[in-house]
Formats: structure tokens, sequence, C-alpha cells
């Protein structure tokens, strides 16, 4: 007859020299008096700053988008549409048709339809805030 199953016996708790005890950070101190640099606050020559275009519709068509306004903010550098960039990837196997950028037709409130460029933050957030999308709504499901 097979012997009934032991529940093994749990090993000793082995010291460390870290794990469950204080310990001082060496950068501690800089981290909460706001003085550690992080990437997000370096700055760097010729930096272009994008900010996207989100749709505003649920389901539809885009018919046109107007740049004009946006060209005019001061910084401004360029945009990019659907249309500039028609080659669909896929992070999935079974997801390989998405489209950084809608080329035709959005499918969800913040689907992105633009981007834009510009020689700073504030700029490149204008500059969107000043696009116009034309849609042609289509029936939600």
């Amino acid at each position: 007859m097979a012997e009934p199953l032991r529940k093994p016996e749990p090993e000793p708790q082995r010291e460390t020299s870290i794990i469950g005890k204080p310990f001082r950070r060496v950068d501690g101190r800089a981290k909460v008096t706001g003085a550690t640099k992080f990437a997000d606050d370096l700055a760097f020559p010729r930096t272009a700053y994008v900010r996207l275009v989100r749709s505003t519709q649920p389901h539809a068509l885009i018919r046109f988008i107007d740049f004009s306004e946006a060209e005019k903010v001061p910084g401004f550098l360029g945009f990019l549409t659907g249309k500039e960039t028609p080659i669909p990837f896929g992070i999935l196997p079974v997801s390989q048709d998405e489209h950084a950028l809608c080329p035709d037709k959005v499918r969800f409130v913040g689907d992105p339809v633009a981007a834009v460029a510009a020689t700073t933050e504030d700029a490149a957030y204008e500059a969107a805030f000043k696009v116009k999308v034309e849609y042609e709504p289509l029936p939600t499901i």
C-alpha cells in the first residue's frame, strides 16, 4: 500500500542583509527635495514635441482635416495624418491591420486622427487644439 503524501516542511528563513531591514537610500534626499534630474527634466537642443489630435466622434468617416489655424501657431513644425502613414502594423498576429493614425475612419472617441509637431510642448498643445476635423457620422453599434 502506498504511503500518504506528506506536506513538505518549510525551509527555515535565511538571514539577509537588506530584506526586511531599514537602510538609508543614497539618493533619497535628492528625490524628495526635487533636486534629482529625471528623464522628463532634461532638455535637448532641436527637440520637437508632438501632440495627437484625437477623434471626438464614436464612429465616423474622416472627410477633411484643416491644419490652417494650427500652422499659424508660433513654433509649429508640421503635421501627419493617416494618409501619410498608410502601412498597417500589428503587435499581435491576430491584429496586423492597425494604423498609427486613422486613415479614413474612426472607431471610438479618442482614436488618433493626426499628429502635430512644434518646438515647444505648449505650441504643440495649442496647434493640436486648433486642428479642425470634419466627420461624417456613421451608425453606432
